[in-house]
C-alpha cells in the first residue's frame, strides 16, 4: 500500500514538516511504501531534507492564488500513484477534499492543530469562512484522524474518526542543570506564546532563552530583557543539552512535539493546559496540577519554575516521570497507530 502525505504551504520546516520526514523515514526503515510532497514558503527557515520519498516545492501565491497553487501539487507522482493520501494542514484538506479524481482513493485528514483560526487570530468574517471552508473539507474525507482527546473535543462534530497520535524521534537523555536557563522553543508567534515566556523570564530574572522564528521575532527583540539569550533555530538535541527548564506558554497547541523532545532529553517541562500532549506526559495528578497551568494565572508558572530550580528531589522525580511517558510517544509509535487505523 503506498501511503502519500500532502502538506502546502509550511511557513517554517518545523513540526509538520519535521513530522512528515520522520514518519516516511520511520516507513521505510519498516519496509513501508510512504512519500510526502511538502509546499514551503520562500521564507521558511530550517534546512531542506533531501530523500528520494519527499518531494518539496516552494510556495510563492498568497490570497485567492493559493488554493491553486497547492492544487498543482497534487498532480505528482506521489499522489497519482498512492492507494492513500494523508493531509496534513488546513489548505491541502481544502484542495484534496474537491478533487474529483482523488475519491477512488482512500483520503484521509490528519488534524495536527486546530484547522481553523481561533476567536481573536482572523478578522471575524474570515475566521467564520475558514471555518465553514474547512469543516466542509473534513466532511467530505473518508476518515479524520485527530492527535489528542483535546483536539478531538475542539473539532466538534468534524471529529468522527480516531485518535491517532502523533510523536517524535526521542533525543538522548542527558543530565539537565537546575542552574541551566529557561528555554522556549518554537515558532515566534502569539499562539505559542512567545510573548508570555519573555514576560515570565522579565520576572523571574532567571537566565532564560529563545529559539525559533516567527512574526514576533522583531518585535521580541525590540522588548528583550537583559536576562534573556537568543539562540536562533537549532537542532532539538542542541537546544536542550544546556536547558534547565522547558517552558511551553501555548495558548493553542493540539499535541506538542516539543515538551515531548525536552522531557526526553531529561529536561523538565512546565506547559498550558492548552497543550494536547500534556495529560500524556504528566500523568501524575499532582504533578500535572503543579506544572500544567493556566495561562491567566502567571504566579504559579513563576513558581513552578522556581520550585524546579530550588528543590532537587522535586525535579528528579518530574525528569523521570516525564522521561518514562516520553518513551510512550515516539514516531514509531505514531506511525504504527497509523498503519492500524488505515487497516480499519
Amino acid at each position: 500500500m503506498r501511503v502519500t502525505l500532502v502538506a502546502a504551504p509550511l511557513m517554517a520546516r518545523g513540526g509538520v514538516y519535521r513530522s512528515a520526514v520522520d514518519l516516511v523515514t520511520t516507513a521505510r526503515a519498516a519496509g513501508h511504501d510512504w512519500h510526502a510532497v511538502l509546499g514551503v514558503r520562500p521564507e521558511a527557515a530550517g534546512i531542506p531534507v533531501e530523500d528520494d520519498r519527499l518531494t518539496e516545492h516552494v510556495v510563492t501565491e498568497h490570497g485567492r492564488h493559493l488554493l491553486p497553487a497547492v492544487d498543482r501539487l497534487l498532480d505528482s507522482d506521489a499522489v497519482r500513484s498512492a492507494d492513500v493520501i494523508v493531509s496534513l494542514i488546513p489548505q491541502s484538506d481544502m484542495v484534496i477534499a474537491r478533487r474529483q479524481d482523488l475519491l477512488a482513493k482512500r483520503r484521509v485528514a490528519w488534524v495536527r492543530g486546530l484547522p481553523w483560526p481561533a476567536v481573536g487570530e482572523q478578522h471575524g468574517a474570515r475566521r467564520v469562512l475558514l471555518s465553514a471552508m474547512e469543516r466542509r473539507a473534513l466532511a467530505r474525507f473518508d476518515d479524520v484522524w485527530s492527535t489528542t482527546p483535546l483536539l478531538e473535543a475542539q473539532l466538534g462534530h468534524s471529529g468522527r474518526g480516531s485518535i491517532v497520535p502523533a510523536g517524535v524521534p526521542l533525543l538522548a537523555r542527558g543530565r539537565s542543570r537546575a542552574e541551566a536557563p529557561i528555554v522556549f522553543a518554537g515558532r515566534l508567534s502569539t499562539e505559542k506564546g512567545a510573548d508570555l515566556f519573555m514576560q515570565i523570564a522579565a520576572r523571574t530574572g532567571v537566565d532564560a532563552r529563545i529559539h525559533g522564528t516567527g512574526a514576533l521575532e522583531a518585535e521580541l527583540h525590540r522588548a528583550s530583557p537583559p536576562n534573556l539569550a537568543w539562540g536562533g533555530w537549532r537542532a532539538a538535541g542542541d537546544i536542550w543539552a544546556d536547558a534547565g527548564v522547558c517552558v511551553v506558554p501555548s495558548h493553542r497547541d493540539a499535541f506538542g512535539r516539543t515538551p515531548v523532545e525536552a522531557a526526553s532529553a531529561g529536561v523538565p517541562v512546565v506547559m498550558s493546559d492548552q497543550v494536547g500532549v500534556a495529560p500524556l506526559l504528566y500523568t501524575d495528578a499532582e504533578l500535572r496540577d503543579q506544572l500544567v497551568l493556566p495561562i491567566g494565572e502567571p504566579d504559579r508558572w513563576d513558581a513552578a519554575i522556581r520550585r524546579l530550580r530550588q528543590d532537587d528531589l522535586f525535579r528528579r522525580r518530574v525528569v523521570e516521570h516525564g522521561w518514562a511517558n516520553a518513551q510512550h510517544l515516539t514516531i514509531e509509535a505514531s506511525f504504527h497507530a497509523a498503519v492500524s487505523a488505515m487497516q480499519n
